[in-house]
């Protein structure tokens, strides 16, 4: 049996473990990525921003690793076409046989039409080569903006701020992570930025970037702020191109069942590419956990994906956000509200139960409140 996974991340590399559990004499075991670099903990990446930690760091598991235990490994080689009646996949120095195939390739990040992006210094953050030239244009840069005051961007912009750079953070919504917040955990959460370094606009549209060669000005609709590096956190949209053209269902995602098969049973996705019951997860947990089906399945075994209850765990300079459950849906639901100086929780119940929980600051009895949340 040919097992070939494209993708080299979370869920590629989840799913070659599980493959090994079952693995009979003459399988082979193939992963194909276009970086040059093994399975690394992506959402580490933003700490190599500050200088503190380097990719090298971060790598689960080595060249080495991959060898020993006899999985083919394809650094630098990018999957070009997918040849669903012959079952081969191809790149541009070869191609490939297959009897399951795993698309586990990714996203890539999503940049709205602003003006001004043949600038130089502008940039998205998505793989460790990103960083690298990310960090060499930092070496030179003072003033730094990043567009999009999510869950992402604010990690990136506490990362250059610690790097000593001016930073300064532009988010659309009238508060700060409005998907996993309400308005007064958003303005505490702006608060204690601004309170280690991080400025904060909110209710900011971008519409673009002003220069001579590289970025000087990001220009708001009401605004311009000087920068001379930029980087756009603006979401990501789900790596779905090379299959766009072939039969198999595809909506904004490749459309997975719960053992993460597409419409082609031989050929399965997770990750950031699947969309399992139009739901694109996008964050490391879930993609571990579909890319174990997936590699289950494929192998031969037993296993579904039921889901994943979204939890968010922040830690931006210092300042602990957590967010669990249903928070801000239209309905007669019943709220619990804690608050102090320095800390904000909210419990959101329906008919008795607990069914989201927010918390901005240090709050003792955390556990337990995200224990209580029904899933």
């Amino acid at each position: 049996m040919d097992y070939l996974i494209i993708g080299a991340g979370a869920a590629g590399v989840s799913a070659a473990k599980e493959i090994l559990k079952n693995r009979k004499k003459d399988d082979k075991i193939s992963i194909f990525t276009d970086e040059n670099y093994p399975f690394y903990y992506r959402p580490r990446l933003i700490e190599c921003l500050s200088g503190e930690v380097e990719v090298e760091e971060i790598i689960i598991n080595d060249e080495q690793w991959f060898e020993d235990n006899n999985i083919n490994l394809h650094l630098g080689e990018k999957i070009t076409e997918v040849d669903l009646g012959n079952k081969v996949i191809k790149s541009n120095s070869d191609q490939y046989n297959y009897d399951k195939l795993l698309l586990a390739n990714g996203s890539h990040c999503f940049v709205p039409p602003f003006s001004g992006m043949d600038l130089e210094n502008i940039f998205t953050l998505r793989t460790a080569a990103d960083l690298k030239v990310i960090n060499k244009a930092a070496e030179k840069a003072k003033k730094a903006v990043v567009v999009g005051g999510g869950l992402l961007g604010l990690e990136i912009a506490y990362n250059f701020a610690k790097a000593g750079l001016d930073t300064t953070v532009l988010e659309v919504a009238p508060y700060l992570l409005p998907m996993q917040l309400d308005k007064k955990g958003g303005d505490l959460l702006e608060e204690k930025l601004k309170a280690n370094d991080v400025k904060v606009i909110t209710d900011a549209t971008t519409k673009g970037f002003d220069g001579q060669q590289s970025v000087e000005k990001v220009v708001l609709e009401d605004q311009e702020i000087e920068a001379d590096l930029v980087l756009i956190s603006t979401g990501v949209r789900s790596n779905t191109s090379l299959i766009e053209n072939l039969d198999i269902e595809i909506n904004n995602g490749v459309k997975v069942n719960s053992k993460m098969q597409t419409s082609n049973p031989d050929v399965y996705a997770a990750g950031d590419v699947a969309e399992y019951e139009g739901e694109i997860y996008g964050i490391w947990p879930p993609s571990l956990a579909q890319g174990r089906v997936a590699g289950t399945v494929m192998s031969g075994g037993e296993a579904e994906f039921d889901g994943y209850v979204r939890s968010h765990k922040l830690k931006v300079a210092g300042i602990n956000v957590v967010s669990l459950g249903e928070l801000n849906e239209e309905g007669d639901y019943e709220e619990e509200i804690i608050v102090d100086n320095d800390t904000y929780v909210k419990v959101i119940k329906d008919n008795g139960d607990k069914i989201g929980v927010l918390i901005v600051g240090q709050y003792s009895e955390q556990n337990q409140k995200l224990a209580d949340v029904k899933r």
